[in-house]
């Protein structure tokens, strides 16, 4: 999967695994592009909720425990996506750069994120996400599909997702 090309793209993709030393540029990834794509959609009291999610700090013991593990997607060099897993079966973040989205870059970051989750679990049969109205087309398009109605919890919107890995 490394280094395959996309026609779209000038150069090459890259999907590697993230350490901390990453994950300053990969935090700020992901704020800029809730900040463009998805607060429009949450009230004060969700994008704080976010805000705090993506702290440095709890994100770095998430990472020291194991409870998370983060994916990122590079083209010559600079992050354009990211993904993490939670307990090894949660898509707990998934945002590329405005430029790249709709050109698999999504995509490709799940299907690496899952292969090291069935890496570390092989009766591994699903993974879930709670998809924020925005995110929504995006996971239907990858497969997924609701387990229920769109929810509200702590000010944030979103509807709880999964994808059977039956056959993968």
């Amino acid at each position: 999967m490394s280094g395959a090309h996309f026609a779209e793209m000038k150069g090459i993709m890259q999907i590697c695994r993230l350490y901390k030393n990453n994950l300053e540029k990969a935090l700020e990834l992901v704020w800029r592009v809730f900040e463009q794509c998805s607060k429009a959609d949450y009230e004060e009291m969700g994008v704080r909720t976010f805000e705090h999610f993506i702290r440095r700090e709890s994100m770095e013991e998430s990472m020291d425990s194991g409870e998370m593990v983060f994916f990122g997607a590079y083209e010559s060099n600079r992050l354009v996506g990211v993904v993490a897993m939670r307990s090894g079966f949660h898509v707990s973040l998934l945002f590329v750069e405005k430029a790249y989205q709709r050109r698999g870059v999504a995509w490709r970051l799940l299907r690496r994120a899952v292969a090291y989750c069935v890496e570390q679990n092989v009766k591994l049969r699903h993974i879930t996400v709670n998809a924020s109205p925005n995110g929504v087309p995006a996971y239907l398009a990858m497969g997924f599909y609701p387990m229920s109605e769109e929810q509200k919890k702590d000010g944030m919107r979103f509807t709880p997702m999964r994808l059977d890995l039956e056959g993968r």
